[in-house]
């Protein structure tokens, strides 16, 4: 398993320290919101490959792959493609991206009809891009809108008509903590991303692991899956010590 951490074009300094310093890490999950952002990374793209970095592409919250209106998903799709072909020279490993999210009496009435247009999404985003996509679970306070992600059901129902290699699954425990399903054991085999974060289980913190309610059992539950890559989802801070915990965990598995 790939230890990796999680940036921002804002902070992929700071990050790049820590892959210099820890070297364990050797993966970066960036988030990318603008095309411009693109011609920016290749400041970093010299160093990135002295460290031998991976690289992969959080898409923005923004992105919404159950959007009603077609013409605003597919622009999506071509924002994804874009960033693509902008990257091509970072042999970019996935891109991840949260399923969005709808007003929520049209989503209670309705969910299928939204996890359908995730579907229609994703097939045409396996058009456009030679990549890994990850769907990542997220969690709802179901207020006057609410996220699609957040049940085991969402993503059965997506992956039994979706049957592409090149589509997984992203299981971020922090989310999980929020609003927890059973997972882990429901879809341990299209798992290819963990992002690992702690929190209180009202908010999500994205503390280190030891630092909030997810227990060791769970962990130790998370790292026996043949997951690619471990993203420390986490404060800056708390990365020394989270390490260290993981290494300490991984001994007992």
């Amino acid at each position: 398993m790939i230890i990796g951490i999680s940036a921002l074009l804002f902070n992929i300094e700071e990050a790049l320290d820590l892959c210099e310093k820890f070297s364990d890490i050797k993966h970066i999950e960036l988030g990318i919101d603008n095309l411009d952002e693109c011609i920016k990374l290749y400041k970093y793209k010299d160093r990135i490959e002295k460290l031998e970095l991976s690289l992969s592409i959080h898409l923005p919250m923004e992105l919404n792959a159950c959007e009603s209106v077609e013409y605003i998903r597919k622009s999506w799709v071509n924002f994804t493609k874009n960033i693509s072909n902008d990257l091509k020279d970072f042999d970019i490993k996935y891109f991840n991206l949260h399923l969005g999210y709808v007003i929520s009496n049209r989503l209670k009435k309705n969910k299928e009809k939204y996890l359908n247009n995730s579907i229609e999404f994703l097939r045409e985003l396996c058009k456009e891009i030679n990549c890994e996509i990850t769907i990542e679970n997220v969690y709802s306070n179901y207020g006057d809108f609410s996220n699609v992600g957040n049940t085991v059901y969402d993503f059965e129902y997506i992956f039994k008509v979706v049957k592409n290699n090149n589509v997984g699954f992203c299981y971020d425990t922090g989310h999980y903590l929020i609003n927890k399903d059973n997972y882990i054991d429901s879809l341990k085999d299209k798992i290819k991303v963990i992002h690992l974060s702690d929190n209180d289980g009202i908010d999500d913190i994205h503390i280190g692991i030891g630092r909030g309610i997810l227990q060791k059992k769970h962990i130790k539950e998370m790292l026996k899956i043949e997951a690619k890559y471990l993203i420390l989802e986490i404060n800056y801070e708390h990365i020394k010590e989270t390490i260290n915990n993981l290494n300490a965990i991984m001994g007992e598995v």
